[in-house]
């Protein structure tokens, strides 16, 4: 059957495909074939077994997605197969560009951060950059905020999840002074129970 996977948490080592049936089947990470970690929107063939559980789980022949193309580059800069603890930072900013929007869930404050200062970095680069080839227009400074805007806003509202607040509370940031509580907030440590949007992320 073919089907396209729909999620895939390393941590846990499992994931969801939808089938072309409609149908949507868990699957353990023990049972992909591919060359490198499933994707989110990889095109996959799967059999299904007697309790109705993905297995067998290959990247479909002749298939190309731009965005598992991106993927597969950032997988060549970091390894998101080994555990969180040994992450340094290059890693973290990986993590969150594969989940460049995804809105649900729970960042710890070292992913948030650690994204954050990349981007600082990237951005102030990109600024460098411009000064010396350009006189007037921000060109790759403008470029590199746009692209990292979505994941920046994801990643931060992941991080509020992971604190027990809605991710909404980020629009405090837009009101003068009040912003310092968004910035408290996200500098705050895990709550280390369960709640609405996953377990802990530590």
């Amino acid at each position: 059957m073919k089907g396209q996977i729909l999620d895939f948490s390393i941590q846990t080592n499992t994931g969801i495909i939808s089938g072309e049936d409609q149908n949507r089947y868990n699957f353990i990470g023990a049972e992909w074939r591919g060359q490198r970690p499933p994707a989110r929107g990889d095109r996959v063939d799967f059999d299904v077994d007697n309790t109705g559980n993905a297995i067998q789980i290959f990247t479909a022949l002749g298939h190309s997605n731009p965005v598992q193309n991106i993927s597969n580059q950032l997988d060549k800069l970091s390894d998101q197969n080994k555990a969180e603890e040994q992450f340094n930072m290059i890693d973290w900013f990986v993590k969150c560009l594969k989940n460049y929007a995804n809105f649900s869930g729970r960042a710890r404050r070292k992913e948030y951060w650690s994204f954050f200062l990349v981007q600082i970095g990237l951005i102030i680069i990109a600024s460098i950059i411009d000064a010396i080839l350009f006189n007037g227009p921000s060109i790759f400074y403008t470029l590199t905020a746009l692209a990292l805007f979505i994941p920046s806003l994801s990643a931060a509202v992941r991080r509020m999840h992971d604190i027990g607040r809605s991710g909404w509370f980020i629009l405090l940031s837009l009101i003068p002074l009040v912003g310092l509580i968004v910035i408290y907030w996200l500098a705050s440590d895990t709550k280390q129970e369960p709640n609405q949007w996953g377990q802990p992320a530590k």
